[in-house]
């Protein structure tokens, strides 16, 4: 229960945060992420910030944003895409984990996802939604 607390507690801090004008997340972006503590197999945030990288799938409006969280473990099932990150890391992208979320809750940019990967993980995405 205590990471619950930690959690409402920090939450409360990140609601009157003030996002200045140095924060416009892309399409395609990664991003750290402060995701929270979360419920059954939803994806929490690490760390004590509860944060983690995310990647940037749609951007609604300078506020809100679709991402999904990335991991470093790599899973052979088909809502994870495997991929190999810039910094030659294994890395995956949890497709079945979409989520909306705003803007106050964005840290700091890490690297832009290659274009190939972009491609693939959207396309991937599009036949989940459909």
């Amino acid at each position: 229960m205590n990471d619950f607390d930690n959690w409402n507690e920090l939450k409360k801090k990140i609601n009157i945060k003030d996002t200045g004008p140095e924060f416009f997340p892309k399409l395609g972006e990664v991003w750290i992420c402060i995701l929270g503590k979360n419920i059954g197999r939803e994806q929490n945030g690490g760390s004590d910030n509860f944060s983690r990288p995310v990647l940037i799938v749609k951007k609604f409006n300078n506020e809100i944003f679709w991402i999904l969280p990335l991991s470093t473990k790599q899973k052979d099932i088909d809502f994870y895409y495997n991929f190999t990150d810039l910094n030659n890391e294994k890395a995956s992208v949890i497709l079945s984990q979409i989520r909306l979320i705003h803007i106050k809750r964005f840290e700091r940019k890490v690297y832009d996802m290659p274009l190939k990967d972009m491609v693939e993980i959207k396309k991937r995405l599009r036949e989940y939604l459909v």
